[in-house]
């Protein structure tokens, strides 16, 4: 099986149909999607029982928090990619998934362009919708997993979304998979998710990230990060590669003298 689609829910099943009308028509039919509830009372179990011939793997109980009920998904996930499209998010079209899998893929990750609200709304993570990111891009932000295929041995090989985090996890995970483990991408520059605001990373996401930034970057890493800000109007042009590239061997110089 080609990709498993995650969806976790609590408590939203407004959002949860909307996703549901979203991956419900979608052309690409070799997939399984497996919904994780929390233990609704708003009546989102009575919605998933009434859907339940589409969904290969489905449980209505509660959890520890979002990243725990994505951890459920994750373990009993087959297919080769897994993406997490939870209540409320959709898919930017319902061709949009044969588009990505059309041809065959064998990065780690493949990513692509996710926008707010709408399909014309705003993109989301413009500085992750490259086709090379380094280091910087994911200190200051991270790939959008409603946009993201990841693939499933990579969960294997790096374990699972860190549970003790209450928004940044799979930032985290993001973060020492391409910074420390060198995993591969794919950019595949089409829009392929529209992301519902609101949620719990855009409550509290950005101090937490803060906190786990200082665990994640050596100290050299940090300290070049504001030269680099001078040159945030350069991110369209060929000279802001190379400096990222003169930024990364400097970081690493700094570091090494530090040791």
């Amino acid at each position: 099986m080609k990709l498993s689609i995650i969806t976790i829910n609590y408590n939203n099943r407004e959002g949860l149909q909307k996703t549901f009308d979203s991956v419900a028509p979608q052309s690409f039919k070799d997939y399984e999607w497996i919904v994780i509830d929390g233990g609704s009372t708003d009546g989102s179990r009575e919605l998933i029982e009434q859907y339940a011939e589409h969904f290969s793997y489905w449980v209505s109980e509660p959890d520890m928090g979002v990243y725990n009920a994505m951890n459920k998904g994750i373990k009993v996930a087959k297919g080769e990619y897994i993406n997490f499209m939870n209540s409320g998010d959709c898919f930017a079209s319902p061709t949009i998934l044969e588009e990505v899998f059309s041809t065959a893929h064998t990065a780690d990750v493949l990513y692509g362009y996710m926008t707010r609200g709408t399909l014309d709304g705003e993109v989301n993570n413009l500085s992750m919708m490259k086709e090379n990111l380094t280091w910087i891009d994911f200190y200051r932000d991270g790939l959008p997993h409603q946009a993201t295929f990841i693939k499933r041995n990579l969960f294997e090989q790096l374990g699972l979304y860190d549970e003790s985090l209450k928004a940044v996890s799979d930032w985290k995970f993001f973060v020492e998979a391409f910074v420390y483990h060198k995993a591969t991408s794919e950019f595949i520059p089409k829009k392929i998710a529209i992301y519902a605001e609101g949620g719990i990373s855009d409550v509290m996401g950005a101090e937490e990230r803060k906190r786990v930034a200082k665990e994640l970057f050596p100290s050299a890493m940090v300290e070049i990060i504001p030269v680099l800000e001078t040159y945030n109007r350069m991110q369209r042009h060929k000279l802001t590669g190379r400096l990222y590239a003169f930024a990364d061997r400097l970081a690493k110089r700094m570091e090494r003298r530090k040791t």
